[in-house]
């Protein structure tokens, strides 16, 4: 069953480097021994993750086991504005990613830019309120008021 299209984001405590968060079905077409693989599962673009930290640590196998069984893609290190996955968080323990978007494979395509904020004012820097960069995604989607709600669908630029 499906719940839609859904947008995760927060401090996971969790740091993946580059390690894979999907199942990619064309590596599955052996092993199952189906003819083909399945076509447009996946922007050729989002094949393929940056990240600036290549430590793995925290919750990381539970976190990308999460985004796998879950069909969730992280969006930080493959998008406009962050492709080299900029670091999200500035600690006395060094800098690293544990702060990420995710999206299910139906909203990719409307994925427009993820921009991490580097501004001193917000992080790393001793006046800072707090360790953590801001995060901004820019995203096209269909917004809906509930689950059942049959409005408006058309296409609307978000912030979050």
């Amino acid at each position: 069953m499906s719940l839609g299209s859904v947008v995760l984001a927060g401090d996971f405590n969790a740091r993946t480097s580059t390690n894979t968060h999907f199942i990619d079905c064309n590596q599955l077409v052996d092993v199952l021994l189906v003819p083909q693989a399945i076509e447009g599962t996946l922007p050729n673009d989002m094949l393929e993750r940056q990240n600036r930290d290549t430590v793995t640590a925290g919750w990381h196998r539970e976190f990308l086991d999460f985004c796998r069984t879950t069909g969730l893609f992280i969006l930080n290190g493959c998008t406009p504005r962050n492709i080299s996955g900029e670091y999200t968080c500035l600690s006395n323990k060094g800098f690293n990613i544990v702060d990420y978007f995710l999206t299910t494979a139906d909203q990719l395509e409307g994925v427009k830019c993820l921009e991490v904020n580097c501004d001193e004012k917000y992080s790393g820097h001793k006046n800072a309120h707090s360790d953590h960069r801001p995060l901004v995604l820019t995203i096209t989607a269909v917004a809906t008021p509930s689950c059942s709600a049959k409005g408006n669908q058309t296409p609307t630029t978000f912030q979050i």
